[in-house]
């Protein structure tokens, strides 16, 4: 993103990509989201009430597999000690692959999307994807705030906004501000592109996690 150093344009980009494949499992997936995991709950609660059963189990999977997900990644971190840098660039690309297979399987979920493996499978995959995500945040505090959830940085910015304007709380606007900006217009790419075109435009938040990697200064080679 032009006029921001290369750490907040990562933030911004990560953010993007969440606001992405938010929306995409929202309105591809009947009300599922696959980054603020917790609101699954809400939806869940909404559809028993009006006595909705299909894909309810879909809903509750999402929770433990995102949860599995920062679990499984801060365990192998922890076991193969890796510099937060290289850890992060190695789970970008965990992160490509996730989304680029999820893509490979929207064709077969249709456009829009209907149920079925597919669908199920996409979202899955999504999920996976944010817990990834979410674990190279806990990382990597270099990455900047955290980008699969937005509340925080909304009021985190408002509560920036009353304070008084010093270098350090006007550089954290304006990285909040791209945060979420960037989350935004993640959202209505995400939702306008997968309604119309299918989950095969997940390719996007993909090669955006390949940008995020270009922007992340290069890990320097070890000589024996």
């Amino acid at each position: 993103m032009p006029g921001l150093p290369k750490e907040n344009a990562a933030a911004a980009t990560l953010a993007f990509i969440a606001g992405f494949a938010d929306a995409s499992s929202f309105v591809g997936a009947q009300g599922i989201f696959c980054a603020h995991v917790t609101g699954n709950f809400v939806v869940l609660a909404a559809d028993l009430a009006r006595d909705a059963g299909k894909d309810e189990w879909l809903k509750l999977a999402t929770f433990p597999i995102f949860v599995a997900t920062v679990l499984a990644v801060t365990a192998l971190h922890r076991k193969f000690e890796l510099e937060p840098p290289a850890a992060t660039r190695r789970l970008l690309v965990v992160k490509a692959v996730l989304f680029t297979a999820a893509a490979a399987l929207g064709p077969a979920a249709g456009a829009p999307p209907t149920g079925g493996p597919a669908r199920e499978s996409i979202v899955a995959l999504l999920v996976t994807a944010m817990g990834v995500q979410n674990a190279m945040h806990r990382i990597h505090g270099k990455l900047g705030p955290m980008t699969t959830v937005m509340t925080g940085n909304v009021t985190q910015l408002i509560s920036d906004s009353l304070a008084p304007a010093t270098a350090e709380a006007r550089a954290r606007r304006k990285l909040l501000g791209a945060v979420i900006l960037a989350f935004a217009v993640g959202c209505a790419a995400g939702a306008v592109s997968v309604w119309r075109l299918g989950f095969a435009m997940l390719v996007i938040p993909a090669l955006a996690s390949i940008g995020t990697r270009a922007l992340l200064p290069a890990v320097p080679r070890v000589r024996a």
